[in-house]
């Protein structure tokens, strides 16, 4: 990560910044937020909408991203995760009740409204969930307010998280803000993450880089993990 995203001028250094901390696989888990085919998939429904609404040239740059750097780096992080024993929780958007009524405020007004056994509703197959990763369904922005998340991290001795994910200053900046507030150290991977604009994703890193997490690059994530992977390609 450049290290120009750590310089936030004379108010941040007045209020202090957050501390390098190391990466135990042992109390370590990978999180990723909402990577399902609703929103990081240009067959999804958020992309058929742009498509839809004529705004496709706008947000085209963002499922190239995705399909281009954060999947790929996605693929990379959960390889890492499971060489090293770590837990791998993908959280993804759903409703249960066709009315929205088990959905945040947020969700319902967004007319997010996800089956459970949709196919937006899924992960995106190259990220390969498998038997024993967690998916958490979720129906607010944060991952930690609608499911149980903190306490199940908690219960598998959990108390420092990789995250990646979508979008940057939406859910994932919602997931690392709470994270950070209850405690857990969290390692944001700038490529793994994608957002609408790539101003949104900057500034997204920008804010949360040592104030509510410390944020790296792929290489330095996983070499942060004990481990390393290809730099692209492969099989999670």
């Amino acid at each position: 990560m450049p290290e120009q995203r750590s310089e936030f001028g004379a108010v941040r250094d007045l209020i202090g910044r957050l501390r390098e901390f190391p990466v135990d696989p042992a109390r370590s888990a990978l999180l990723l937020i909402d990577l399902q085919y609703l929103d990081a998939h240009d067959t999804g429904e958020q992309a058929q909408r742009a498509r839809r609404e004529g705004t496709w040239d706008e947000i085209a740059p963002y499922f190239e991203r995705l399909r281009t750097v954060a999947v790929p780096a996605s693929i990379r992080l959960i390889a890492a995760a499971r060489a090293t024993g770590m837990p791998v929780l993908f959280s993804r958007c759903v409703s249960f009740t066709p009315e929205q009524r088990d959905n945040g405020r947020r969700f319902r007004e967004f007319g997010i409204n996800v089956p459970p056994d949709s196919r937006d509703a899924q992960i995106l197959d190259e990220l390969g969930p498998r038997p024993g990763d967690l998916i958490l369904n979720k129906t607010t922005a944060s991952v930690f307010l609608s499911t149980s998340v903190d306490r199940t991290l908690r219960q598998m001795g959990v108390d420092t998280l990789v995250v990646g994910g979508v979008v940057t200053s939406g859910c994932v900046e919602s997931a690392v803000r709470d994270a950070c507030d209850l405690d857990y150290g969290v390692l944001l991977v700038d490529e793994a993450c994608a957002d609408r604009t790539p101003e949104l994703h900057e500034q997204a890193l920008k804010r949360l880089h040592r104030n509510f997490a410390i944020v790296r690059s792929v290489d330095e994530a996983i070499a942060a993990m004990g481990t390393s992977t290809p730099p692209a390609g492969g099989s999670a």
